[in-house]
């Protein structure tokens, strides 16, 4: 056995089994490859490198974007300043115990770097809003992030599925102060026809801003259907951030172990279109359809965003009641 304690690096890897697998000039440049020991780190490492990079990249660019708008006009500032201006409010962010990156002396994960990048896309709208809808909304990262960077907000809806409600109770009153949690109303999806009842009987638009972020896509058509209608005739703005479509997972080398979660999940939402997530041309026909998909009924788009990195294959829009 070769002592390797005594050996320099190259030596170490030329004695490597690694290596002996990976001579063929027909495959050393694939995943596991001895050219990723070479040129790069493995495609499919294990460590946290390549989440690290994305989040570092992704709050460079996000950074970059709201120092360049007229947030900043005319100010004196650096970098990290920019995603600063909406984190600085956003106490409590570390429950959970989040990977997290340092960019210039702001401690940033990924959930709330997203929640940065949705509510200064929607910063105009949040503004004047009081009332707000949110359709999904995981545990809660946007809520907590809206209301307290908006404290025009008078009202803060949720629905979702009681399992998950726990949850998004338990994160909201642990991370917000007793009057931001006050704001909010928890509604359960069996309660959601009295939710209906209620805005019918208003007699006017009961929300400003409906919400549903990276889950209409993981609900079922009809479903995902009654709740356009719903936003249709009772808010002036509805916000999508959804996938524009599926995609296969051998496109990201996942070896699937049961076809049916796959095959479940491509009934799921208003995009069931499975596409090449890595192909502009791919991308930009699909988004066209996503765009339309999503659009509540006598409303139309006010605008509309790529997402950064690996997320592209997501869109934000805005859609604005044509009676508003």
């Amino acid at each position: 056995m070769v002592n390797k304690k005594k050996l320099n690096l190259w030596e170490i890897l030329l004695s490597d089994v690694f290596h002996q697998k990976s001579k063929s000039i027909e495959s050393f440049r694939q995943i596991g490859g001895f050219n990723n020991r070479l040129t790069s780190w493995d495609a499919m490492e294990t460590s946290s490198r390549y989440f690290k990079s994305l989040l570092y990249a992704f709050a460079e660019n996000l950074d970059n974007r709201i120092l360049q708008s007229v947030i900043f006009h005319q100010k004196d500032n650096r970098l990290g300043d920019g995603i600063k201006y909406y984190l600085k409010r956003i106490r409590n962010r570390n429950l959970g115990r989040p990977i997290t990156i340092n960019y210039y002396n702001n401690i940033v994960d990924l959930d709330y770097l997203l929640s940065v990048e949705e509510i200064f896309f929607l910063k105009s709208e949040l503004r004047k809003s009081k009332n707000i809808l949110e359709i999904g909304p995981g545990y809660g990262r946007l809520a907590h992030s809206i209301l307290q960077n908006f404290k025009n907000i008078e009202n803060y809806y949720i629905i979702d599925v009681d399992w998950m409600s726990e949850l998004t109770r338990a994160y909201l009153k642990r991370v917000l102060s007793s009057s931001d949690f006050s704001k909010i109303e928890f509604i359960s999806f069996d309660n959601y026809q009295k939710f209906k009842k209620r805005a019918e009987v208003s007699n006017q638009n009961l929300i400003d801003i409906s919400i549903n972020t990276n889950s209409f896509e993981e609900i079922e058509e009809n479903i995902v259907r009654d709740y356009l209608l719903f936003i249709s005739n009772n808010s002036q703005y509805f916000y999508s951030k959804n996938a524009i479509g599926k995609y296969h997972p051998s496109s990201v080398d996942i070896k699937l172990k049961d076809k049916a979660h796959y095959e479940a999940a491509l009934r799921m939402g208003l995009c069931k279109n499975v596409i090449d997530i890595y192909n502009s041309q791919a991308i930009a026909k699909q988004r066209k359809v996503y765009l339309k998909a999503y659009c509540p009924k006598n409303f139309k788009l006010s605008k509309d965003e790529k997402c950064f990195g690996q997320f592209l294959y997501y869109h934000s829009a805005l859609y604005e009641s044509k009676n508003s």
